[in-house]
């Protein structure tokens, strides 16, 4: 099967959707079983860690919005993304602003593109 990047467009979207909706079953549907993400404090974070950060209200996402263009690259099955973004966040109820790098690897899997690993850094 042959994907474009217009698929990798359009699920980065939806996760930007999820996250401020928090949306646990989009995000469910969006983040694959074996994930690895690398957390701003440089930790190791799985699939379960994040969606469970997001259901107890612990990690709050109020805007997550694309500052400039998304580097996106395409290997078969598999899509690199990455992007900066502007994010509003309750972080165990505290407010916090910043300008994020995102790096995404997503995993074309089950029918569905899925993320298997990331990294978030702070920029500013």
């Amino acid at each position: 099967m042959s994907h474009s990047l217009d698929e990798i467009r359009e699920v980065e979207l939806q996760l930007q959707q999820a996250m401020v909706n928090n949306d646990v079953q989009a995000l469910e549907r969006l983040i694959h079983d074996d994930l690895v993400f690398i957390d701003v404090e440089g930790n190791v974070q799985g699939k379960r860690d994040d969606i469970e950060s997001h259901a107890s209200g612990a990690v709050v996402q109020t805007a997550v919005e694309f500052v400039e263009e998304p580097v996106m690259q395409l290997h078969g099955e598999n899509a690199i993304v990455a992007v900066k973004a502007y994010v509003q966040v309750q972080l165990q109820r505290k407010p916090v602003e910043a300008h994020c790098r995102y790096l995404r690897v997503w995993l074309f899997q089950d029918e569905r593109w899925q993320i298997i690993s990331g990294a978030v850094r702070i920029l500013s």
